[in-house]
């Protein structure tokens, strides 16, 4: 397994953080501004979450071989 860039980590926040907001955009029609702090914690939460997890687990492999 591959690490993960911080552009590829950013590209699958961006994915998230836009399927969670309209998500949550059809389901209770929040204001712009609820939306927009959705997006941001969305966005760097998943894409600091996703790239510390992938790599860990990238590291963790290439040690057990």
């Amino acid at each position: 397994m591959k690490t993960i860039s911080w552009s590829q980590a950013s590209v699958a926040g961006l994915l998230y953080a836009m399927v969670m907001c309209a998500w949550v955009y059809y389901d209770r029609g929040p204001g712009f501004d609820e939306l927009a702090i959705r997006f941001a914690i969305y966005f760097v939460a998943f894409t600091v979450g996703f790239r510390f997890l992938m790599n860990f687990l990238a590291r963790r492999n290439a040690n057990r071989d």
